[in-house]
């Protein structure tokens, strides 16, 4: 069957769930069912597939039980619940929202060790954006004028060419289209391309503060106290965070107009007594 975030009608997806676990396993049944998520009624999953009765903030946890559902599939299928049982558009509007930023991430190439190069140079990825969005020909001059801050002329044509040679960037007649929808390191490599990339978009950054102004950009801090305990939570979402954006990116690559740069910066800005300092 369809992955649940290809639905937009929970009933649906009860019954296809049902029908390809009894194509699976004869045996399975909706008594079955309900007793792994601990409902009181038998025939209740074939009465809510069948309209007859709706899920409530009560049984939705109960369903994800019975489906096995975890993380992302778990929140969707409630999101999808309360989106298709909402009375008014508002309530649907949210919801609806709720289940776009919980589709999963687009498809992420991982860029092999050989490449890393690609992260070295901050203006590689912003070529990389820039040569998709309109045929720039061998207009070189423009197309280093569109970065910002501005690069040399031979630096935005010897960046296209190595990006070509890399992989990253494909001709397609006159214009350019990228190879991959999107593309990582593979998570935290320990990479000196990688970590001189990064001190290179938190310099921008420092700049952007004076450089750009407040009303086309977004820098702020949060400060705040957490047990040790907290921090792989919040680490783990930033990543999901980072997951929608994409999404969201991805929705709207056609339309693009400027590329953007993001900076999370998540650090301790303390240590524990016991700790040495760096």
């Amino acid at each position: 069957m369809d992955r649940i975030e290809s639905y937009t009608d929970y009933r649906k997806y009860l019954r296809d769930y049902y029908e390809d676990r009894k194509r699976r396993s004869s045996s399975f049944s909706h008594r079955q069912f309900c007793q792994k998520a601990g409902l009181g009624s038998p025939s209740f999953l074939r009465e809510v597939i069948d309209g007859k009765r709706n899920l409530t903030e009560a049984t939705i946890p109960q369903f994800v039980k019975g489906l096995g559902l975890v993380e992302h599939d778990a929140a969707f299928f409630g999101a999808l619940v309360r989106f298709n049982q909402a009375v008014d558009s508002d309530s649907k509007r949210t919801f609806l929202e709720t289940m776009r930023g919980l589709r999963r991430k687009v498809p992420v190439a991982l860029v092999p060790l050989d490449r890393y190069d690609y992260y070295s140079c901050w203006y590689l990825p912003v070529l990389r954006e820039l040569a998709i969005q309109r045929d720039w020909g061998d207009d070189w001059t423009a197309l280093a004028r569109s970065v910002r801050p501005r690069i040399r002329k031979g630096e935005a044509r010897e960046g296209i060419a190595l990006l070509e040679k890399l992989g990253f960037l494909v001709r397609d007649g006159k214009r350019w289209k990228q190879a991959d929808p999107a593309i990582s390191s593979g998570g935290e490599v320990d990479s000196l391309a990688v970590r001189a990339g990064n001190r290179e978009y938190a310099r921008l950054g420092f700049e952007a503060i004076e450089a750009i102004a407040p009303s086309q950009r977004d820098i702020s801090t949060l400060v705040m106290g957490l047990p040790a305990s907290a921090f792989p939570v919040l680490k783990q979402e930033l990543r999901e965070f980072k997951d929608r954006l994409v999404r969201i990116a991805q929705d709207h690559e056609k339309e693009g107009e400027r590329v953007y740069a993001m900076n999370l910066q998540f650090f301790p800005l303390s240590q524990n007594p016991s700790e040495e300092a760096p």
